[in-house]
Formats: structure tokens, sequence, C-alpha cells
């Protein structure tokens, strides 16, 4: 059980106690991996958010204020309260603090809202000279939609908090009470389409194997050592693009491939950018069912395809190619 007066940061502390009552804690924060960046703030007699979190401040080694030596999808969740506003980089460090999240995890977030704390439209701030920018609930997502691919995340609670505000002090007053915005975004594994991009489904492309299905190919490995998988043969106007192969396997366990699988991009039958999938993160690649080749069209003429090259057997099992989405970048 937690103390509803545990001596967190100076601003949450302002309404733990009823985060603790109404379960918001016990619902995004009881994880057991969770980190909470920027917790000490301007005091250091403070702790983090839960018993369990690992709190992060400048002088945490290895951090240097955006990138977290963590490794990717190692966290339950990530707090960070009254932080952001103070990180010129902040895209980055939204970036940063989803890229640690496991899926299904949380990241928790509150900054000061512009017209409770600040009170004036323009910088510089009033009260706080060490403010980046100032955030209202509007300019908080733009920043969120801007850091973030769409349908990676979905939003589960989104909140003014002004409880114990004084209304009646004057503009050039500092304020008194809660004058935040809360967010909390879930990180998810999404669908297997982007938006503003094209899908090529399995049916447009040749393969050496069989098909028993006209929406998918499947693998089970006994062909090996050739591209088992190529095509559509399109033509891609000069850009920067990724190419996301949609990919579903059976019977993949946690070990390492001992065999690689190459995901290439080519161009007029050269490959141009490949992805090589290999031992211990191979695997975990492939688990994710979506592995994406980023690469870049220079001509208009050339045709494009996308190719699926193994190499011994990688794993005991099936593996299912249900297609490409292209997205374009720039």
């Amino acid at each position: 059980m937690l103390d509803p007066n545990r001596p967190v940061g100076t601003e949450s502390r302002k309404s733990y106690a009823e985060k603790l009552r109404s379960g918001f804690i016990d619902q995004y924060l009881s994880g057991g991996s969770i980190l909470e960046v920027g917790f000490k703030g301007y005091y250091g007699d403070v702790v983090p958010i839960v018993q369990q979190a690992i709190g992060i401040d400048v002088d945490y080694p290895n951090y240097d204020g955006v990138r977290l030596p963590f490794n990717d999808e190692s966290q339950d969740a990530v707090y960070s309260s009254h932080t952001l506003e103070h990180i010129e980089d902040s895209i980055g460090a939204l970036r940063e603090w989803f890229r640690v999240l496991k899926s299904g995890g949380y990241l928790v977030i509150a900054v000061p809202h512009q017209f409770l704390y600040e009170k004036k439209l323009k910088l510089p701030p009033r009260f706080n000279y060490d403010h980046k920018r100032y955030y209202t609930p509007a300019s908080l997502l733009q920043e969120v939609e801007a850091a973030f691919e769409p349908n990676t995340y979905r939003i589960r609670h989104f909140k003014d908090n002004d409880t114990g505000y004084d209304y009646t002090r004057k503009q050039d007053e500092e304020p008194s009470g809660c004058f935040e915005i809360e967010l909390v975004l879930q990180k998810i594994q999404g669908p297997t389409w982007f938006l503003g991009s094209t899908v090529y489904p399995a049916a447009d492309f040749n393969t050496l194997l069989g098909r028993t299905n006209p929406i998918q190919i499947v693998t089970d490995f006994s062909v090996t050592d050739a591209y088992v998988i190529y095509g559509p043969y399109i033509h891609i106007p000069p850009g920067v693009y990724e190419a996301c192969f949609h990919i579903k396997t059976e019977g993949l366990s946690e070990e390492s491939l001992s065999s690689s699988l190459a995901l290439e991009v080519a161009e007029t039958a050269i490959a141009i950018a490949s992805v090589e999938l290999l031992g211990r993160e191979g695997a975990k690649a492939l688990r994710t069912e979506m592995i994406k080749v980023p690469f870049t069209s220079k001509s208009h003429t050339s045709f494009f395809e996308f190719r699926m090259l193994t190499r011994g057997r990688p794993f005991n099992g099936t593996m299912t190619f249900l297609g490409v989405t292209l997205r374009r970048l720039q």
C-alpha cells in the first residue's frame, strides 16, 4: 500500500492522494518496471512516484537529458511531471520515452497549463524562465502527433487538473493549487496497415512456393537459399519510403535464428536496401510481424520489387507472408 503522503515531486504530490483513491496509480503505474523522468525537480528530498520506479534526472548515469540508458520495450510505464516543458528537444524526448515502453505500456505526462500557470499568450515565461514553451491541451496533442506514428498509441486519459486552483488570484500572482494538463498514452501493437500508404497483398507477388491460399504465401523453409517471394514490379516516384513486410510465424520460440532471412527492396533487380534477420534480434523482429525496410527512390522510370531471401532453415515452423505496405516518408 502506498502512503498518500509519499514525498513525491512538488507538483505530483498536490493530487497524489486523489490519484491513489481514484485508482489512477493502480491502473497506469502498477507495473514492475517504471521510470520517472525528471523526478527531483528543484528539490532533493523527493522520491519516485511509486516504490518500484527508477528516478531519472540529469545526474543519472548515461542520461543526457533526452536519451535514456534503457533497452527498447523494457518498461511498463514512463512517468514525467512538469519536465517536458524544460526540454529543448521535446519531440526527441517523447520518442525516447515511447521507445523504452513495452507494447501495452503507459506514458503518463503532466505539463503546466499555459492559461493556468503562466497566464499569458507569448514567451518569455512569467514565473519560470527555464520553460522552453507553453502548453495547452491542443499544443500538447500536436506534439504527440508529431512525435509518434498514427495507430501506435491510444489516448487513455486526458484532462485539465485544476484541483485546488485559486481563480481569485491576480494575473501577476503565482498560482496555487494544481495547474496542469494530464495525459496518458498507451503504446499498442497497431494494425498491419498505415495511413497514407499503399498495400500490396501477397496475391500481387511471385513465389517459388506453392500457393494454397491466394491472399497469403506460406513457407516451411523446405525451399531455401533462394528468393522465395518477389514482386510486384512497380514504378515509385522519387522520394524516401518505407516498405513494411507483414509476416506471421508459427513455431518460432524464444531461441535465436540460426540462419538468416533477408528482406530486400530491389531497383531494376539490384538490391538497394535490406534487413537481415539473424540471431536473437532477428527472432525478436519476426515476432513483431512487421519488419520495416527504409529506402530511397531517385528515378521515375525504374522498376521496384520487394523480395524475401531464405538461407538455411531459420526455425522449425512456418512463416506466412501477407504482403507489403509501402509508405512515403518524404
